[in-house]
């Protein structure tokens, strides 16, 4: 069998990338290659996504258990909110907004359903779901370059983004998730660096280099944060002062400083050979540095009608309505305000004054308990599906005070696949036949 490849677990990891990190290439086919109308090819992609995780032999006959902490808290919080959603209302009633009433719970059973096609998927996948992931972001990525160069009303230096309609209103499109993708693209790449095959070794170098490209010309802040808040992390586990040292000491060899000249001078003439180049960096230098200090001084309060950044405004006056009820009418928070009545685009905060006390506990706890995995999972790095997971779930965690709302799929698909794989035991394969090791695996529940 190869070692990269097994139909069953390959074709089952596929359908869980197409539901959790999908968005970038869906949008990609839908709205720049012209596949289905409106929402019907999202749809489509999901149900595709999760019929490719069916395995016949073995639905509803097979279960895994999740990691059970993180399943209890997110069951309790699931609950609050669809108790809120039912029968404490303003923003739907029940005939207010009956459209977007059926999306949001058709975007419910969808999680249901993944998070139950989930529990049959087996933890054998961890072993074939590298190049999946590799491969796919990188095409997610080259088909947002592609998009940029075929778009006649892009602009050299704006946030790059498959944009929705026809192209005019460059505005419109989600760089976010092109950011998120080219962020699964680093360190998944660097993952599957560990692994022995060339050619695999050479493609996710020049993924991750190709995605670091990409996350700069997206210019998403909230995750530019989180992919510098989890190189710290990376750099906190993986680099020691005695490793430093070493690497400090093999830099000044005669043949090393050779080498880095060399390298350096190659750069440094092919940098002023290309005037172009050279002035598209600085104009996104200069455009993200603008955008940053306008963030910043509109969440300080110190901006003007020049520095205004209208993103982090809209965050500064819903936090000021927050903070006002929990000022003014704290025993309101105890069981919330009803669902979606305040859109705060700071997730942490809004299930709190949407849902009350229990449901920003439970939800706190659940992503605190996914943090703490995450953090143990980067730490051991022995198993490549939980040490990827582990960094990628660092970019949610940013952004839970950054941006989104709670209830989203965006982020629930991938709590439910943290949830899963996260903080479970797996049965380690023995490269040594000879050495007798305990071998631990997620327990198969069978009905």
């Amino acid at each position: 069998m190869n070692k990269y490849f097994n139909f069953k677990y390959s074709r089952q990891f596929l359908g869980i990338f197409i539901v959790f990190m999908g968005s970038p290439l869906i949008f990609f086919f839908k709205e720049v290659l012209g596949f289905g109308g409106g929402s019907t090819f999202t749809i489509v992609s999901l149900i595709l996504g999760l019929a490719l995780m069916v395995s016949p032999k073995e639905l509803f006959r097979v279960f895994y258990k999740p990691f059970l902490p993180s399943y209890r808290l997110a069951f309790t919080y699931l609950f609050v909110v669809l108790i809120n959603f039912f029968f404490i209302n303003p923003f739907y009633g029940y005939s207010a907004n009956s459209s977007v009433f059926i999306r949001d719970l058709v975007n419910y059973l969808s999680i249901f359903t993944f998070f139950i096609l989930l529990l049959g998927v087996s933890n054998e996948v961890k072993d074939y779901f590298l190049p999946i992931v590799v491969f796919l972001t990188f095409f997610g990525s080259i088909c947002l370059i592609y998009s940029m160069a075929t778009n006649a009303n892009f602009i050299i230096g704006q946030r790059a983004s498959v944009v929705f309609g026809d192209g005019t209103t460059t505005a419109s499109g989600n760089p976010h998730v092109y950011a998120r993708n080219a962020f699964a693209g680093v360190f998944s790449s660097y993952v599957m660096l560990k692994n022995r095959n060339t050619f695999w070794k050479l493609f996710s170098l020049v993924n991750m280099i190709f995605s670091i490209i990409v996350l700069v010309l997206t210019q998403a802040r909230s995750i530019l944060l989180g992919f510098f808040f989890t190189v710290a992390i990376f750099l906190y586990y993986n680099i020691s002062a005695k490793s430093a040292k070493i690497a400090f000491k093999n830099i000044f060899k005669l043949q090393n400083i050779f080498v880095i000249a060399i390298f350096l001078s190659g750069v440094s003439y092919f940098i002023s050979t290309q005037d172009r180049l050279v002035s598209i960096i600085n104009l996104y230098y200069d455009s993200f540095n603008v955008t940053f200090t306008k963030a910043l001084l509109t969440a300080a309060g110190m901006e003007d009608e020049k520095t205004i950044d209208y993103s982090a405004l809209g965050r500064v006056n819903t936090f000021t309505e927050f903070k006002k009820v929990l000022l003014e009418t704290p025993w309101e928070l105890i069981m919330g305000k009803g669902y979606r009545f305040l859109y705060m685009d700071i997730p942490i905060l809004e299930t709190w004054i949407d849902c009350g006390i229990i449901a920003f506990l439970s939800f706190a706890l659940m992503n605190w308990v996914i943090f703490r995995e995450a953090l143990r999972a980067i730490k051991d790095g022995t198993n490549p599906l939980t040490t990827f997971l582990g960094y990628f779930y660092m970019c949610y965690f940013v952004t839970l005070f950054t941006g989104g709302e709670p209830y989203g799929i965006a982020y629930w698909f991938v709590f439910c696949v943290m949830i899963r794989f996260l903080g479970i035991n797996y049965l380690q394969r023995n490269s040594n036949p000879l050495q007798r090791k305990k071998q631990h695996i997620s327990p198969e529940i069978t009905s």
